[in-house]
């Protein structure tokens, strides 16, 4: 792995291929450019190798943290990223997935209903679906593309367990929203390229 600036510069193409996904994300992809036709799942500007990159960004916080385990939920999951992808290379998680956009919805419930076990999918916004989410029931979070109020992140660091974490998919810098009692750690790094600085956040009960 080549390191830029005193970060790591991963390959999208060697992350799919470690976690062994190929041949389901191709599937998925295609179902995805197929369903996006009709409906706009995501920009119908995306190419085929942007698709790829957009996958392989959901497996880079396990390349810095532990693999998942046990039960996770995904907060507005759109075409089910990074939700679906983090399934495909461990299929054995309970998930929950949270898209209130009824279209996407469709779309993440017909193709994950072939997972085993399938994920929950809950067709309304957060603040809605929390009211029937057990506090401490989850081991891992993730939201990707949603930006973080303080309401939201109280809401959704209330359903991790006391091991648990919560994976943002960029950079956490309203520390101010930071309900207390909770830390976080970023992990920047480049994928495919250098030209763009990526950074995950990690959010954990403090010890």
């Amino acid at each position: 792995m080549a390191i830029h600036n005193g970060n790591p510069v991963f390959k999208s193409t060697e992350i799919i291929e470690k976690y062994g996904i190929e041949s389901d994300l191709s599937f998925y992809l295609d179902e995805i450019q197929e369903h996006n036709k009709s409906v706009n799942l995501v920009s119908r500007e995306t190419s085929r190798a942007q698709l790829i990159r957009i996958a392989a960004d959901c497996l880079i916080p396990f390349e810095f943290l532990p693999s998942p385990s046990g039960r996770f939920i995904d907060i507005g999951s759109g075409a089910g990223f990074p939700s679906l992808v983090i399934k495909m290379a461990w299929p054995e998680l309970e998930a929950v997935l949270v898209e209130r956009t009824r279209k996407k919805a469709v779309f993440v419930r017909r193709f994950s209903s072939r997972m085993s076990p399938a994920p929950e999918i809950i067709d309304t916004d957060f603040a809605e679906a929390r009211r029937y989410l057990e506090s401490g029931s989850f081991d891992l979070a993730t939201m990707k593309l949603v930006r973080p109020t303080k309401s939201l992140l109280s809401g959704i660091l209330s359903l991790l367990g006391s091991s648990g974490r919560f994976i943002y998919f960029a950079d956490f810098v309203e520390s101010k929203l930071l309900p207390r009692g909770y830390s976080t750690r970023a992990f920047p790094y480049y994928l495919d390229d250098i030209k763009q600085l990526r950074t995950i956040t990690e959010f954990h009960k403090t010890v």
